[in-house]
Parts: structure tokens; sequence; C-alpha cells
């Protein structure tokens, strides 16, 4: 198998299915026209797979006793696209503003490769398609589904604009955080702007329970712990002329480790709630735990995928990343079996593919489909050996 050459041959038709993946974004568990093509291109092939139940595809290629797992996740964002590129979004106020067409293309241009060369496969290897990445929900059904039960060690990868395309990040260790979430509900009495001092004004409680949040990370924490507090989302109020009475706070914290989380918590509920006190309000603090935990590369796992990354890639592509305070719930798999999650350049300013994951004008230089498709190749043919 020339990985890289079958790979190439293959790049205008991976561009135009990752174009036309990006034209039709479904939000996490509603991905039906998306799991629709994503068989119809697998069945091109004749590989065997089927949906995981509304949503999602596993896929099987070739035989042995091991199962090599492979994922890419396929969900969209609730983002109005505005690119303005010939292929966006037909989907209104739904956009792959992540980069999953690009996981989706370059799983399936892998799978075309390794069903040619299914009999040279010393393993059997599963494709998976996972739903509601975003939401969080995907890996939680896939496992409840028992796709992963057959399965013995698992790759994925994301690609990244603030990631120069032609780099590769494959490292061991903690990559990304865990993620939890909070909401504080704030109570206290609306009135008519003209007189504050009859009322308890929710909007300055709120903006006071932010600030001093803030505080958290440098003051309460060890200097050491690596950790996000941010807020998000802040309501309050419905007219100019009447003060607020009740006010929403919505943020999430990343860390990388339990511990931290918990000190977080205590902190921030204390600070919400004795900060309204302060003003005469309440605050209700709900804190939703570790929605997935933090992605932890397996040593081993990270050593074949990086072995076999070298034998194709020159060394001038390996960069080392630090470790970043997004969420994956690839962790969840990586929790049941050795796994390993690398990082993939798709950023280049000179076609303007340069803002962030999650931003209204994300876009990737295709060329980086074409480095996912090869490290899908190269850690499935390095456990070949």
């Amino acid at each position: 198998m020339d990985i890289c050459k079958e790979v190439d041959e293959l790049k205008e038709q991976l561009i135009t299915l990752r174009r036309a993946f990006h034209q039709i974004p479904e939000l996490g568990m509603e991905e039906f026209k998306t799991t629709k093509r994503i068989i119809e291109e697998l069945q091109k092939d004749n590989i065997e797979c089927h949906a995981t139940g509304k949503t999602g595809v596993v896929a099987y290629i070739g035989q042995g006793e091991k199962t090599i797992g492979l994922r890419a996740d396929i969900d969209g964002l609730p983002v109005t696209e505005q690119t303005n590129v010939a292929y966006t979004s037909t989907h209104t106020g739904k956009m792959h503003a992540c980069g999953h067409d690009a996981h989706i293309t370059a799983l399936l241009g892998a799978a075309k490769i390794l069903k040619k060369h299914e009999t040279e496969l010393k393993n059997r290897v599963k494709l998976i398609f996972e739903p509601g990445e975003e939401c969080c929900k995907g890996a939680k059904y896939m496992c409840s589904m028992k796709e992963l039960d057959d399965v013995d060690c698992i790759f994925g990868l994301h690609v990244f604009t603030d990631i120069p395309c032609g780099k590769i990040s494959i490292e061991a260790g903690p990559r990304m955080a865990i993620t939890d979430l909070f909401h504080i509900d704030i109570t206290g009495k609306s009135g008519h702007a003209g007189k504050p001092h009859q009322c308890i004004d929710a909007t300055v409680v709120g903006s006071a329970i932010i600030m001093n949040i803030q505080a958290i990370r440098s003051r309460e924490l060890d200097p050491s712990c690596s950790s996000v507090i941010s807020i998000g989302h802040f309501t309050s109020g419905t007219q100019y002329n009447v003060i607020s009475g009740s006010a929403l706070i919505e943020g999430t914290v990343r860390t990388f480790s339990p511990k931290d989380s918990e000190e977080i918590k205590e902190a921030l509920t204390r600070i919400a709630e004795t900060t309204a006190a302060a003003y005469r309000a309440k605050a209700k603090v709900v804190y939703e735990e570790s929605m997935h935990p933090a992605v932890v590369n397996d040593e081993k796992e990270t050593e074949i995928a990086l072995n076999g990354a070298k034998k194709i890639f020159p060394e001038t592509m390996f960069t080392s990343v630090p470790p970043i305070f997004l969420g994956e719930d690839f962790s969840l798999y990586q929790q049941r079996i050795p796994g390993v999650y690398a990082f993939v350049g798709a950023g280049n300013s000179s076609i303007d593919c340069c803002y962030p994951n999650h931003h209204d004008h994300f876009n990737i230089d295709e060329t980086s489909i074409l480095t996912g498709a090869k490290l899908h190749l190269t850690y499935v043919m390095e456990h070949n050996f």
C-alpha cells in the first residue's frame, strides 16, 4: 500500500465530497441526511455498514482477532455561516463550523483504500461515524449501543485552523479538557427604573457575580493548576425602563483534573450565593459535572500512531501542541479502551482559513483532509506489523 500516492489520487474526489457534507450540516443526534450519505458512500465500495439507530454509522473492513477502531464525528453546529463560499450551508442557522465535514471525509477516504487492500489486513477495522459530539451525547450513545465492545483500540483526529496546515501533533498524555457546565439563576426584585431604591437589581447582581468569579482562577487555585472559567451567556431585563428582577448566567469550566473541577465548583457556588446575598438577592447554582473526562492519550497507542506517521511524513510536519481547553467526548472511548487522538493543522491565512473553530467564518485548507486520511491509514498499517 502506497498510502501517500493512493490518498493523493483521491484529492479532488475527497474535496468534492467534503463540500457536499459541508452543505448539509445537521445538529447533534439529528444527522439524518449525513447518515444516509455516509452509508451511500460506503456501499459504493461494498463496505459492510449499518446505521446505529436513527443517526450515526459503523462499518467493518477486513478480518482478524483484533479490531482497530477509527472514529469521526459527524454533527454540525447552530451557527449561521458567513463564509460566502460556493458550497455554503443550505441549512439555515446550521454550519459545519468545527470541521466535522472534514473528519467524515478523511475517514471515508481511508475506508476506500482499506477496502481496496482488505486482503492485506491482519486485523479487522471498525469505522465509527459518531453523531452528537457537540452535545456530548454521541460517545455515550455509541457505548450504550455496545459499538465499543468489539474494539481493542481506537484512533481519532481533529482539524484546527490555529495549527498551520501541514503540521500534525500526536502526543501522549492529556490533550483536551474535562468539560463542566454551570447555570446561575438570580432572583431580585423588579420595579420602575426611576425608583431603584424599591428594587433589587438582578442585572447589577449578575454583573458583580461575573466579576467576582474571575478571582477564582487567580486567587483560589494553585497557580500550577490548568483551568479555564468562561461565561458564555448572561441575560437580564426586558425593557429600558424596568429594573430587572431576574437574571441568568451560564458558563463552562475546563480542567484536566477532577480535583480542580471540584474546587472550582465549591468556590463558584459560594461566590455566587454570597455576592447575591450582599445585594439582598438570591442565587441558585446548578453545576453539571464532567459531561466527559479529559482526553488522555495512551502512551503505547500514541507510539504506534507516531511511528506509523513518521514512515510517510517528513520530520518537519510534526509539532508539539500544549493541551487545549476544548472538550471532546472521544475521552469516553479512552475510558474503555486504549486510544490516541491527533491534532491536524488546517490553517492557511493566504486562503482565509484562519478563523477559529465555531466561528461563522470558519473554513479549512482542504489538503488537511488528505493528511487526516493518511493518519487513519498509518495507524491501521502500523498495527498490521
